[in-house]
């Protein structure tokens, strides 16, 4: 009988407990942790499919590179659009077919993969032909090295500086429609029972004690996972000191799947709890998975704005929550939330790097 609680598909009897595995990286959840590294590598990716082999490496990139006995592996859809990552250690016969299971339910008709240089040529068409056997098309495979922290193709034979391809914080909207993924379309793990409550209880253990300039990347991406597949609206508060070190994350409603509902008595309560608060910044998901803000969320957005400046307290940003990527007022509508020019400055800078990151890899390409 096959059980749909998340903590016993896992072993574990609490959120705490399956927190720790995930965190250890425990080979028990390590279709757990996938998902996980699926949705970061997902974020702000705008390509429709891998066409060369900086687009594969903008994607890997940010996730966890193998180590000496691991391999990562992207599966895609006919269009080379990524339905699958995993990562699994290419000795362990159980751990390979756990890979292939997974690919060929979400769909994979081709793959990209990624070694630790230190694996050996030999070894590599062994794994090459293995997915083969089975009518996968190995499109190209790739090289990393830990030393000098490259990425090489195989086909290329260029190696190129991760650093080069290191996760963007810049936020975007999403365009219309957004990729699907296999753990939304087959893997099955975010309809578990609990699931909602373990992605949520991950992002806050994330988010807590960051600082909202310094780990602004962190911090969206661990909104993603925890509230991207949320079937109804969420709306939580994240609440900083004056250097923008993040004191409490707490969720404060729960709406239908298409509205939320925002007491300005309960948020304000909030701001109240504590007298270290000197900013805030607060997010909500939206279940059709596009970010866009919708005219109530501009109109709530002011009203907190109004709130928290009344309280002495900034309101730093609100962040929508889509399936694959977030949207920060700050940075598309700065007049909605209060003027701060260390955030706001941040936020330039990251954009900026961003698009001189782009612009070089055109000139290669």
């Amino acid at each position: 009988m096959q059980m749909n609680n998340l903590y016993e598909h896992f072993g574990c009897t609490s959120k705490e407990e399956l927190y720790q595995k995930v965190t250890k990286d425990d080979d028990s959840v390590r279709s757990l942790v996938d998902f996980i590294d699926f949705s970061k590598g997902q974020m702000n990716s705008k390509e429709v499919g891998i066409s060369s082999p900086q687009d594969f490496i903008e994607f890997v990139t940010k996730n966890k590179m193998p180590s000496k006995d691991e391999m990562v592996s992207v599966f895609c859809s006919t269009k080379s659009e990524p339905l699958h990552l995993s990562r699994y250690k290419f000795h362990d016969q159980d751990d390979l077919k756990r890979a292939l299971k997974e690919g060929l339910h979400a769909g994979g008709v081709s793959m990209f993969h990624l070694s630790n240089s230190s694996m050996s040529t030999g070894k590599e068409a062994e794994m090459t032909n293995y997915f083969k056997t089975f009518g996968i098309d190995v499109i190209d495979g790739f090289s990393y090295n830990e030393f000098s922290d490259t990425i090489t193709s195989s086909k290329e034979m260029i190696p190129y500086s991760r650093d080069k391809y290191a996760p963007s914080v810049n936020n975007v909207a999403e365009s219309e429609g957004h990729t699907k993924t296999a753990y939304n379309l087959q893997n099955g793990i975010n309809t578990y029972q609990g699931f909602d409550e373990f992605t949520s209880f991950f992002a806050n253990q994330e988010i807590f004690g960051c600082n909202m300039l310094k780990d602004n990347a962190k911090l969206k991406k661990s909104l993603k996972v925890g509230y991207q597949y949320d079937w109804q609206e969420s709306f939580g508060v994240i609440a900083c000191d004056a250097d923008g070190k993040v004191l409490a994350v707490k969720e404060l409603f729960k709406g239908s799947p298409n509205a939320s509902i925002v007491d300005k008595k309960v948020f304000t309560k909030e701001l109240l709890s504590r007298e270290d608060v000197s900013k805030v910044a607060v997010f909500h998901n939206h279940p059709s998975g596009i970010p866009e803000p919708s005219a109530e969320d501009r109109n709530v957005t002011k009203g907190l704005k109004e709130i928290s400046e009344k309280l002495d307290v900034q309101l730093l940003d609100h962040f929508i929550v889509g399936k694959k990527n977030v949207y920060s007022f700050a940075k598309d509508i700065p007049e909605y939330v209060s003027s701060n020019e260390d955030y706001r400055k941040s936020i330039e800078k990251q954009s900026k790097t961003k698009g001189s990151k782009q612009h070089a890899c055109e000139m290669e390409l």
